[in-house]
């Protein structure tokens, strides 16, 4: 893999920015769904981990290390020694990730591209339940299914084809076409929005421990 332009990863960290803005609206679903995990693991529920936290069983670390190893070095060549496991054991699906920390991803910048667009299947389930989705929850997919978006991450990132120009015009597209949709998240009432997240995932604060 060849070098990545620098200008080419300020591109991609500013999408990457206005995305975790969309995805920090679901609030505590990450953390009701990490505790989950953990519970039903522990009690042996193998037949649940379709509905597992995806950072505790999936290792895009690993799974993306040729791309994304060149991409954090960039910023730190000794950013995978850095990394500190959770003391948590072998979880189902290679996981956990090694860059899952308490309070969430570790990496705080170019992630792989699975991880900066992807919506689990809960937080499908609340967009649909507030009228923004109205397709299938029974498994993950990427923003892009959700709305129409530039194709140019996996150019920023040299993971598509290396001929593809990207200019500021495309990354401004995208950005402002993920604020349109997180504002039309934002407008809907915040109780409607909380009873959508509590039906999904109900609040478990202290269950189990």
């Amino acid at each position: 893999m060849g070098n990545i332009h620098s200008r080419d990863l300020q591109h991609f960290h500013k999408i990457e920015r206005a995305l975790w803005k969309l995805f920090d609206g679901f609030g505590p679903l990450c953390g009701r769904c990490a505790r989950k995990t953990l519970r039903e693991h522990g009690a042996g529920k193998r037949d649940a981990r379709e509905s597992w936290c995806c950072c505790m069983i999936d290792n895009q670390v690993h799974d993306h290390w040729d791309t994304l190893n060149p991409v954090q070095a960039h910023f730190d060549r000794k950013w995978y020694a850095r990394l500190e496991p959770l003391p948590m054991g072998r979880m189902p699906g290679n996981g956990p990730c090694p860059a899952l920390g308490r309070q969430g991803c570790r990496l705080q910048k170019c992630r792989p591209v699975t991880c900066t667009t992807q919506l689990c299947s809960k937080m499908l389930e609340v967009l649909q339940r507030i009228g923004l989705y109205d397709g299938r929850t029974s498994a993950a997919r990427q923003i892009e299914d959700l709305i129409p978006l530039p194709d140019i991450l996996h150019a920023l990132y040299r993971t598509g084809k290396k001929s593809q120009k990207v200019s500021p015009k495309d990354v401004q597209q995208y950005v402002d076409s993920i604020h349109t949709y997180r504002m039309a998240f934002e407008a809907v009432d915040d109780g409607v929005k909380q009873a959508a997240l509590d039906a999904v995932l109900p609040d478990d604060a202290g269950e189990g421990e």
